[in-house]
């Protein structure tokens, strides 16, 4: 009877170690999706500031001072379309990192760890979806010839953007947290 035992107690070790080893591909299998994500997110930062310094540039203070709106649009034409160009790379590069984060987050790790992956995927969501409204923005923007409405649009816009970025610095904050509070489970730097 205590050889049954034995060999009983030795098959779940076994399994227990299977599973231990299993359950760490799927960690390292999701550190290098992660790896990717950040790359990803690396090589588009510079388009993603560029973006944001013309649309600021355009649509701040260079716009009120321009004495025929139609005729500051036509003069600066090239650059709107910089700014479009840039924002629906910045959406497509996010987009792609935060598709590599939700796939993390469906791969066998920790609970928290998913939580936090998952959390990344939202939050780069929401920050590719403000430069898919940036893009449509402008371009609305650009084809608007009512000042009225084109004061509308831009306040429409600041909002609408000031908000996807304020629910992202959420979602990161929140992911942020789950790090601070799980250390073991993170590779701190």
């Amino acid at each position: 009877m205590s050889g049954k035992k034995s060999v009983i107690r030795l098959a779940i070790l076994l399994g227990l170690i299977c599973l231990s080893v299993a359950c760490s591909g799927q960690t390292d299998e999701a550190n290098k999706l992660i790896n990717e994500a950040n790359g990803i997110l690396d090589k588009s930062r510079a388009s993603s500031d560029k973006a944001d310094r013309l649309l600021n540039e355009l649509v701040g203070e260079n716009l009120t001072k321009a004495e025929d709106a139609e005729t500051y649009k036509t003069d600066n034409q090239a650059k709107f379309d910089e700014a479009v160009s840039l924002s629906e790379q910045s959406e497509k590069s996010i987009s792609e990192a935060a598709a590599k984060f939700e796939q993390a987050s469906k791969l066998k790790v920790d609970d928290k760890f998913k939580e936090y992956l998952g959390l990344k995927a939202q939050e780069f969501k929401k920050r590719a979806e403000r430069f898919k409204a940036v893009a449509g923005f402008v371009k609305t923007f650009l084809a608007e010839k009512d000042v009225e409405k084109t004061d509308q649009l831009i306040a429409d816009n600041n909002k609408k953007e000031g908000g996807l970025v304020k629910e992202a610095d959420d979602l990161g904050a929140k992911a942020e947290k789950i790090i601070r509070d799980n250390p073991s489970l993170f590779k701190l730097n």
